[in-house]
Parts: C-alpha cells; structure tokens; sequence
C-alpha cells in the first residue's frame, strides 16, 4: 500500500528532514533508475500546537513580554526574541512552581502504587519524601517501543549510580509510558525499569509512573528540568514530546534523530552521540550510553547547581531561553502548515487549476505520456569529443557536449542534463551536480547538447549524461520513472556507482 501510494501521490514528504532522507533510501526501489538522494520525496518537520502544550504560568509571562497577539504569530521567529527580555528570576519561578505540581503528582501516583503493592507507610515515606523541586529532575515518557531504548540511561548501574546520589549534586528521574498490549518486549522495558526503581540505592530516585495518559504529560513535559529522548537512530520519524518540553523551558537531552537532528544547535540544550551510522546495535548502545553518562556528569549537572545567591542557574535559565527561541516558532503547528501549504498543497492546487481542470488538457498529456513509454528505450546518447574524467582547480568550470537521438519524441519533451561528482581516492563519490544542457545543434532526430560543469572545489570529477521527460503537467519528472543514461558497450559501470551513492 506504500508503494501504491508513493506512486500516485503528486507530492510526498516524510515528517523531519532526517525521515525524508531514510525515506528515499527506504523506498529507492520505487525510482530504480535514479539515486536515492534523488528519489521525489520531500519533507515537512512535525510541530506541536504550542498553546494547548505551554504551562499556564509560562504562558502568563509570554502575554506579558511578547508582542501583542503573539499566539497569532507563533510561527515567526522574531516572535520569540523577547523572551529574552523576560527577567531570569521570573522565568525560573514560572518553572519551579510547575515542577512542585508534577513533584506532587509523583508523590500520588508513586504512593497509591507501592500501597496497592503491600508497602507501609514508613517505607512510602521514605521513598517519596525524597522528592524535591530543587533537585535536578529527568523526564523520560513514551510509548515503550523497544527502538526508544527506555532503558538505555540504564546500561551501566555503577555508573547512574553515582551519578543520581551525590550528595550536593543529586539526581532525580521520573519515567512514564505504556507499551501496546500486543507488545511483550515493551512490557518487559516497564518491568525491567520497575525493578531497577526499587533496588536500594534507587528508591526515592527513580520513579515509575503508571496510567500514563495526556493529563499526566502536560505536567511532565512542563515539569521536569531534562527531556530525554534515546531513540535508535535513525528510526525516529520525528517525536514531538521534545518540542512541547522546550517551548516550556525544558531542556532537551537527545539522540540526533528526528526533530532534533535539526533543532539542536550547541546552544539550546544537549545531544547524546553524534550522527553516525552503526551496524551493531551493541556497539551503538554503548557509545551512545557512555555519552549520556559523560555529559551529565561533565556539562549538565555542573550547569544546574552553579546556581546564584537567589537559588538557580543564570547559565541554565541562559539556555532555557535559547530554548524557546530557536523552538517555539520552528516546531510548532503554525510553522507545519505553513510549510505544507507552501511546499506540497499550493504547488498541487496551481497544478491542478493550471492543467487538470481542462479535460482535453489531461487527455493530450496522457496521449503524451504513451507515446514516451513507447519510445523512450530507442532514445541514445553519445559522448562527443569528451574524456571519461576531468581535473578541475576550484572555481573553473569545463564545457562538456553530447548528441542525443530522440526517435518520434519532440525535444521539447525532454530534458538533457550531464550528471557529475567529484571522485575521492578510495573510490567514493560526492559533491554531485546536475546541469541542464543547452540544445545547440539539429539534423533530423538527432540533437547536439552542451552544459557547463563548474564546481566551488577542485579536484577530479567523473560525469554522465542522461535524458529526463519534462512537461508542465508533472511537478517532478521522476514520477514518470522515464530515465534514459548514456550507454557504452553495456550500462556505464560510472552510471551504476553514481546510483549506489
């Protein structure tokens, strides 16, 4: 059902840049003919509605310190600027008292669990008591699929032992979610977090929330000081849980995947790894749980209790705001819409009314479109005059020519275009570029092209011609799945390597 709709569809996207990426990887054997990075699926970022996720106090102060009907503006950035002319003290109160309802919450939910579990009220006590707004708080909530490593800050015990019981550094971590019934191994991640919470040197450090529901988040995402995200990257299509917690001032603490991967910046919270590719999970989970233990240890923690005479971090409150800023208008609904409106419904709507509307219209491009197909495999290209590869110094360009014979297909209906990259010395490709050819010459069926390749670095360069089908009615020709290359004695081996890319 995919593939039939990758097919028909006039536009695709995937729902963060790196999802359109895996995307056109994922489905590259729908345009065989082509590269993957080439494959006609574009991307628009998730956002949330900002207002129905931001804390009621957060909110109070962006009345007060933003423009004038702000909420009607989310989307632009310049909206967000004045958040810096919010004091840092106001804005720290605004979180704390949110972070005292969700400490409150906890207490509830983590009483009424262990009672109906047979403790007494001493060892309740002992447990929840210890919870305290002023302590460095962790929020981890989400469906417990087994490629959001719930576990993963975890993996060492000695480790995340000694980071949560420092006595003048302490930790605390509130974790919530629900697995699919149908899904055992997410079952097994909430026992497994449940018994890791009642080992001695946990209690009143970790705690396990149950009925995880939307009530339940809107505390969380507002209340705690850390929002960490460890999925396997990159199987996370976009996650919106981040974007909700730093439109409210919460840090994120997150794996380079999905929204992240573009929204962090260095400045407005932290990563966990980098963007590399593992092909051993067991590896991945250890580097990637090695950086989370190194980077609180190291950045975090220090940050949250340089705190002033008035009891918080101007540093932290500094990064909270960059936060919001570089968040609260990229990731929200208003910016979606206006991305898919500008990017995938209007191109689709001036299409339709400029070709589709009128019936005889569509009844030539279909006569159009069967008479490439019928033709389009006599198509050839000859190379003229042109060596295999060429040298470039950066910033020179070199004229590269080629006929093409175009058996009963108007020139009109195609697109020439010479295909090049730069070739690196063990072999790979990159920097790719595609011009489009002038037509200079005509004899008949035949048609001399030329483009010029020109590239901003030197180095040595490899190309390719191909034939592409153009016409008005299509927004990208690939959907045709019409590619004509150059061919030698049999298909280029350059041509195959360009497509492997």
């Amino acid at each position: 059902m995919g593939i039939l709709a990758l097919r028909i569809a006039g536009k695709k996207n995937g729902v963060s840049k790196l999802h359109g990426e895996v995307s056109r990887e994922l489905f590259a054997e729908v345009w065989p003919n082509i590269a993957q990075r080439e494959s006609p699926i574009d991307y628009v970022t998730n956002g949330i509605h900002t207002c129905s996720w931001l804390g009621p106090k957060m909110k109070e102060l962006y009345n007060k310190y933003l423009i004038a009907y702000w909420q009607d503006n989310i989307h632009k950035n310049e909206v967000w600027e004045k958040v810096r002319d919010i004091p840092n003290d106001e804005i720290w109160k605004a979180h704390q008292e949110r972070k005292i309802k969700l400490l409150q919450i906890v207490k509830e939910n983590t009483s009424t669990r262990l009672k109906r579990a047979g403790y007494g009220y001493e060892q309740i006590g002992s447990i929840v008591d210890q919870l305290d707004p002023n302590i460095l708080t962790i929020g981890f909530a989400r469906r417990f699929a087994t490629y959001k490593r719930a576990t993963l800050i975890f993996k060492d015990l000695e480790r995340i032992t000694e980071i949560l019981n420092k006595h003048d550094r302490p930790v605390q971590i509130i974790i919530a979610g629900k697995a699919h019934p149908a899904d055992v191994e997410g079952q097994e991640l909430i026992k497994q977090i449940h018994e890791i919470s009642m080992k001695p040197q946990f209690k009143g450090k970790i705690f396990l929330l149950e009925n995880y529901n939307i009530a339940m988040s809107r505390y969380l995402i507002a209340g705690v000081d850390i929002w960490l995200n460890t999925p396997r990257r990159p199987m996370e299509a976009s996650g919106t849980s981040g974007q909700k917690a730093s439109v409210n001032g919460v840090l994120n603490f997150s794996i380079l995947d999905g929204w992240w991967a573009e929204g962090y910046n260095g400045k407005n919270g932290w990563k966990i790894g980098t963007e590399k590719e593992y092909d051993n999970y067991n590896i991945q989970d250890k580097d990637d749980s090695e950086d989370i233990y190194m980077t609180l240890e190291n950045k975090i923690i220090p940050t949250y209790y340089r705190k002033n005479k008035k009891g918080f971090s101007d540093d932290w409150v500094t990064l909270m705001k960059e936060s919001i800023i570089t968040t609260g208008g990229n990731y929200s609904t208003a910016r979606m819409l206006v991305d898919y409106t500008q990017k995938l419904y209007m191109p689709l709507i001036n299409l339709y009314n400029n070709h589709y509307s009128d019936l005889e219209k569509v009844s030539e491009y279909n006569n159009w479109k069967q008479e490439l197909y019928r033709n389009w495999s006599d198509i050839k290209i000859t190379q003229v005059g042109n060596k295999d590869n060429i040298t470039l110094d950066a910033g020179n360009s070199v004229e590269v020519c080629c006929k093409v014979i175009l058996p009963n297909i108007s020139p009109d209906s195609v697109e020439v275009q010479v295909y090049c990259g730069r070739m690196l010395d063990n072999g790979v490709i990159q920097d790719f570029e595609i011009v489009k050819m002038e037509r200079i010459k005509e004899n008949k069926q035949e048609y001399e092209y030329v483009g010029r390749i020109k590239f901003t670095t030197g180095g040595d360069f490899v190309y390719t011609f191909r034939v592409m089908p153009k016409t008005e009615m299509i927004l990208d020709s690939a959907n045709l799945n019409l590619v004509k290359w150059m061919e030698k004695d049999k298909k280029s081996e350059l041509v195959d390597k360009l497509l492997e890319e």
